[in-house]
């Protein structure tokens, strides 16, 4: 199974939702993919974050694996090189509105 894919169904198996994957080629050389997805509270934030990690071990992805944020963190920061994970609680995913810097993108909503 492709990485991408394996972040996309370890969030939605933990109830992530508005899932987007925001496809970064043509914006920077660092990243090839933004993932942004929504949570109810930090609890599943931090469930979901440890989802990631065990479906990619799981799956034979050894991967350097950063988080920022920790168990109590209203927006996980999840750094696997070529693709970025943001986890945030509903309320904070407004705030910051990243979604709309990256309105000028290829973007593709997942649902499982």
């Amino acid at each position: 199974m492709e990485i991408r894919e394996v972040i996309l169904k370890a969030i939605s198996e933990k109830k992530g939702y508005d899932i987007k994957d925001y496809d970064t080629t043509s914006l920077t050389p660092f990243m090839d993919h933004m993932i942004i997805a929504s949570t109810n509270n930090t609890r599943q934030n931090y469930s979901i974050c440890q989802n990631i990690k065990d479906r990619l071990r799981e799956n034979g992805y050894k991967l350097d694996f950063k988080v920022e944020g920790d168990a109590d963190s209203r927006w996980l920061l999840i750094d696997l090189k070529d693709i970025v994970v943001h986890l945030f609680v509903r309320e904070e995913r407004q705030v910051y509105q990243m979604d709309r810097l990256y309105a000028d993108v290829p973007v593709e909503t997942y649902d499982l």
